[in-house]
């Protein structure tokens, strides 16, 4: 019995050494990242969208007033690096103002891939009669292709798009992606936008507990994890350098044929930590250390009490728009 007990063990060790091989080693190289954060897509396009305008579950749960007419300082300039916007979806018209392909400079951008399309309507999908409306109304989108139409892309192009989103002083980059092999070039531009006041925030990753992908793993990078509608963590998610939680599970966004579906992985809870910070920053101008210390005053602590590997400092909430 002892010896089928042991062999058990054996072949369960085995298989997490093979697990944490393939996301450490083998998912991708040095040179070569992917998306990998789409888990579950499903189209839901219907008459209640063409004729009323829907909240996302994740407005309630992050405090989001739904009105976007307060009194703001500026227009928060978001570079979305990704897979490319669909610019001609109607819930997102006009809300591109500039854009820069990494992969091929010379061609316009397209979202084949329809990932950074469902970004773009997270953070801000037009408030009109109709779709869904974005978590920040006050931004401008820059859309930033690294992404080929397989979610996949090399560091370089990556490197290339950061230096761009400097030259163009955006105020954040939404990173909806990761790879597990750190890079030392990538290192040094990211540090470079962060001299330059750019917050990076970036997905945690879909490891299943394993570690968190670069470059969220990075200090100068906000690294997100993604949580239920009921405030848990989702199982798909990364553990590790985790800073914040967002809603990232079952969420309804902008799709790259015109209408609308279901998404679901630490991309879309980037989004929405994202525009949240975008909220803030349209208010009152802050260094990235001041809006480290708010975010962490307004994080509602979850899992175990104070700053854990799963939630990090909590789920990112505007407790002052709900109270």
């Amino acid at each position: 019995m002892r010896k089928v007990n042991f062999l058990i063990l054996v072949i369960v060790l085995f298989f997490v050494l093979l697990v944490f091989l393939y996301f450490s080693l083998f998912n991708v190289g040095k040179d070569v990242m992917t998306e990998g954060e789409v888990l579950n897509v499903q189209s839901v396009i219907g008459n209640e969208f063409k004729e009323n305008q829907v909240t996302p579950w994740a407005h309630d749960v992050m405090g989001i007033q739904q009105s976007s007419k307060k009194e703001i300082s500026r227009m928060i300039k978001i570079a979305i690096i990704d897979s490319g916007i669909n610019k001609n979806h109607e819930d997102l018209l006009e809300k591109v103002v500039g854009e820069f392909n990494a992969i091929n400079p010379k061609e316009p951008i397209t979202d084949e891939f329809g990932h950074g399309t469902a970004i773009a309507g997270i953070i801000a999908a037009n408030d009109n009669a109709y779709g869904i409306i974005g978590i920040s109304q006050n931004v401008e989108l820059y859309d930033v292709k690294v992404l080929n139409d397989e979610g996949k892309g090399d560091v370089e192009h990556f490197i290339n798009a950061i230096e761009w989103c400097i030259e163009q002083e955006v105020d954040i980059i939404n990173v909806s992606f990761g790879f597990q092999a750190e890079n030392l070039d990538l290192k040094n531009a990211i540090d470079k936008a962060n001299d330059k006041g750019i917050i990076i925030v970036a997905a945690a990753g879909n490891t299943y507990g394993f570690g968190v992908d670069y470059p969220a793993r990075y200090e100068n990078v906000l690294s997100i994890t993604s949580i239920r509608e009921d405030l848990k963590r989702a199982s798909s998610a990364a553990k590790g350098k985790i800073d914040f939680a967002a809603p990232g599970v079952d969420i309804i966004s902008t799709d790259k044929d015109g209408g609308y579906s279901l998404f679901t992985g630490t991309s879309f809870a980037t989004a929405y930590a994202t525009g949240f910070i975008a909220r803030l920053l349209e208010e009152k101008d802050l260094t990235r250390d001041e809006l480290m210390n708010v975010l962490k005053e307004l994080a509602v602590d979850l899992g175990v009490e104070g700053y854990d590997r799963e939630y990090g400092y909590g789920l990112l909430k505007m407790k002052n728009e709900v109270e």
